[in-house]
């Protein structure tokens, strides 16, 4: 049997060949990358769109941007176009991180420019970064697809909340420089093991022989490539094991009286990672007097 120490347990859910053409002649800034094959689904009959994001030293959020917006039915047959011209900005059919504007009307995604201030909502208060504009407005439709259910399927909506709370919200929050703690002590030590860190050691080094527009743009397809793998991952983990665990906990929550009538302890019938998903759902279905001991079927009478 365990027992609940309120303290005790982290209460937020737990984390878990390229063809590149040259640039065009005259536009040495314009950096043209070929769409990886993600395996959405998406149909390949889409005539092909243009989103643009900007060339030089990129981040986490607009390589995992374009994955994301590629995976949509809207921009699935995408070019990505890297270039800071506004002139050739203005005619793709999204911008992402560049640009200085964010209108979803018209697919600008940029957060970088004065009194910029969305955030997700759902009680989320981070900063958008470009990544997290995308999930905001694709987001639901990434996850119906992958998950082969409606939009408005309820599945689909703890998903779209979960994976912002497990994988989007750290990356608009070190894409905008915000601490995870409110503290202004020097950490502990050091961790550039996360996504964002691992994204930006793929820029070009000052010491690599070939600094070329075409070297920084192959650089750019593995950031995408890296970035995305782990958002698919993210979200393959959530709905085969963090949604059907999620299931199980509030059926046994739901159950407790028939347990003891104390309503304290709950029993699980088969090993169920609970600790993901019990304080919140405590707090969701209001339940009262809060579950004190938790223990397996082989358990009881022990």
């Amino acid at each position: 049997m365990w027992a609940i120490t309120r303290g005790g347990f982290y209460r937020k859910l737990l984390n878990f060949p390229k063809t590149i053409s040259r640039p065009l002649m005259g536009t040495s800034n314009l950096i043209r990358v070929s769409s990886l094959a993600y395996s959405t689904g998406s149909p390949n009959d889409v005539p092909s769109k243009r989103v643009g994001t900007h060339s030089g030293s990129f981040h986490c959020d607009e390589a995992l941007g374009c994955f994301m917006i590629c995976l949509t039915n809207k921009f699935s047959n995408s070019e990505i176009v890297r270039t800071r011209d506004p002139k050739v900005l203005e005619g793709f059919d999204a911008v992402l991180d560049v640009g200085g504007v964010y209108d979803p009307s018209r697919d600008r995604y940029d957060h970088h420019q004065k009194g910029f201030e969305e955030v997700f909502g759902h009680g989320f208060n981070t900063k958008l970064s470009s990544a997290g504009l995308v999930y905001k407005h694709f987001g639901k439709e990434i996850i119906a697809k992958e998950l082969q259910l409606g939009e408005d399927h309820p599945d689909v909506q703890r998903l779209f909340l979960a994976i912002y709370k497990n994988f989007m919200e750290a990356i608009d929050a070190i894409d905008n420089g915000i601490n995870q703690f409110d503290t202004d002590k020097p950490p502990r030590y050091v961790n550039n093991t996360n996504l964002s860190s691992r994204v930006g050691r793929l820029n070009l080094d000052w010491l690599d022989h070939n600094q070329s527009p075409e070297k920084e743009n192959e650089d750019f397809q593995q950031a995408m490539a890296l970035a995305g793998s782990e958002f698919l991952d993210s979200v393959r983990f959530h709905a085969k094991s963090w949604l059907p665990a999620r299931s199980i906990v509030m059926e046994c929550i739901a159950d407790r009286y028939d347990t003891d009538p104390s309503g304290e302890i709950m029993v699980f019938k088969r090993f169920t990672p609970w600790k993901l998903h019990i304080f919140e759902l405590e707090e969701e279905m209001k339940v009262d007097p809060p579950i004190k001991y938790v223990l397996y079927e082989d358990d009881r009478g022990k």
